[in-house]
């Protein structure tokens, strides 16, 4: 039944997306977002959902809930309905980021796969499976965010005033790519993030260096000189109390990731470049899932237009992100890179922080592992991987840390998606094969539930 039915519904399922990637809802200025929630709460009531807008600081938070109130089992969803922006003066851009394109089984447009192809799949399976069957044999919530793409700062505060409403029995919901070759995979975790911005300066204005230059401090120099410090050329961050080498990487998980395989081929063909790590599969996926990374994101400073001007410019700027693992807490990892840069001397660099996401795992032999990997591969009709962790962030520590609940992450997107660059996209088939996954998820959390823990999880 689930088959035939996204198979007879799949142009309407797809035009849901499409409907929503138009309307550009940008977290970052603000653009679109009142739509976008319009949007969502229509659709979310007409799919049957009690649905609130709750206010915050900055974007709006949607909560939902259908099913029985004395279910046995309760389903917590996430998505995030903000996408990050789009400057079409960028170059590469091959359509209009928010006049989504279809062509083949590609649909083009900003937010195709971040986020909200993903989200809207699983609200599909959910909607579908009510319309089959009448009502819902499980209660499932849902928290659609706006500010994932600036940070996710209302979120916490969110849940912590609706903890009590919140309970629930497993968090699933979808983010991130797929690996290679559209391969399914069940993510136990996600890396935190920690977002920074150094600004280096030297005199009160610019100055001549044949003038000034070797008596005049130079805050170009100065950040380079503090960024080379902080990184080896592989990108392993040296700072005391948040270093590469302090993470304690459990034996299970370089287990896990010791079976994992990289497509070479795929990588060179998506990248353009060999990866760092060579050939060791193993070291690729421990760098990716396991181990903190640092990266500039951003760097600004001097003269770059044509010809030369022998300026010592009197500020320089840089933006970094630094991806988090295992306990790291980003309050302390900025404090160790403020201690670093201050015990080295470099006493006219500011260093903000701008962001900080906590990394968050569920453990790989939690019992509704089995589960969910069993629907998601009826649904994609194909083997799933089960790994440690995305490499990227989402705010799943809301969900393990503050709500206590195992939470597993299914992509739906392809390997390749290029969310936040030019021609983002999804495809059509993973999208309906996300819909059949939730509808699947939803038989098995029915069937099979009493297998894991009795009556109630809670």
């Amino acid at each position: 039944m689930i088959e035939s039915a996204v198979r007879e519904r799949s142009d309407a399922l797809v035009r849901t997306l499409l409907e929503s990637v138009r309307i550009a809802s940008v977290s970052l200025t603000g653009e679109g977002i009142a739509d976008q929630v319009g949007f969502l709460k229509k659709r979310l009531e007409g799919w049957g959902f009690a649905t609130e807008v709750h206010p915050t600081t900055s974007h709006p938070i949607l909560y939902a809930e259908a099913g029985p109130k004395d279910a046995k089992f309760t389903w917590l969803l996430y998505g995030h309905y903000d996408v990050y922006p789009a400057d079409e003066k960028q170059e590469g851009w091959r359509t209009k980021p928010f006049e989504p394109v279809v062509e083949g089984d590609r649909v083009w447009g900003r937010g195709t796969g971040d986020n909200k192809g993903q989200h809207l799949a699983m609200l599909n399976a959910i909607a579908l499976y009510r319309e089959l069957h009448g009502e819902l044999p499980i209660r499932v919530k849902v928290i659609l965010e706006g500010d994932e793409e600036t940070g996710s700062v209302p979120l916490p505060k969110f849940i912590e005033e609706n903890r009590a409403r919140l309970g629930a029995d497993l968090c699933c919901y979808s983010d991130g790519p797929m690996f290679p070759n559209d391969q399914p995979v069940l993510l136990m975790g996600v890396r935190g993030n920690l977002g920074l911005e150094f600004v280096a300066k030297g005199a009160k204005r610019n100055l001549h260096s044949g003038n000034f230059g070797g008596v005049a401090p130079n805050p170009t120099l100065d950040l380079i000189h503090l960024l080379a410090e902080m990184v080896d050329r592989e990108g392993r961050l040296q700072v005391p109390g948040a270093g590469y080498a302090e993470v304690s990487v459990a034996p299970a998980d370089l287990e896990a990731v010791r079976s994992l395989k990289v497509d070479h081929a795929g990588f060179v063909e998506s990248v353009g470049v060999e990866p760092i790590t060579g050939g060791d599969d193993a070291l690729f996926h421990e760098r990716l899932m396991l181990r903190p990374a640092f990266n500039v994101s951003g760097f600004a400073a001097g003269y770059t237009g044509a010809g030369q001007k022998t300026i010592i410019f009197k500020e320089a700027l840089a933006k970094a992100d630094v991806r988090l693992v295992g306990g790291q807490d980003p309050d302390k990892v900025f404090a160790a890179i403020r201690a670093f840069a201050r015990d080295r001397g470099y006493h006219g660099i500011e260093i903000r922080n701008l962001k900080a996401t906590p990394a968050s795992r569920t453990a790989l032999d939690h019992p509704m592992v089995a589960l969910v990997k069993g629907a998601v591969e009826k649904g994609f009709g194909k083997e799933v991987l089960v790994v440690p962790s995305l490499g990227g962030t989402t705010p799943d520590f809301v969900f393990t840390r503050l709500l206590g609940l195992p939470s597993i992450v299914v992509p739906l997107a392809p390997y390749d998606e290029n969310n936040h660059a030019p021609n983002e996209s999804t495809k059509v088939s993973l999208y309906l094969a996300g819909i059949r996954s939730g509808m699947y998820l939803i038989e098995k959390l029915v069937s099979e539930t009493k297998l894991v823990s009795g009556t109630h999880f809670r």
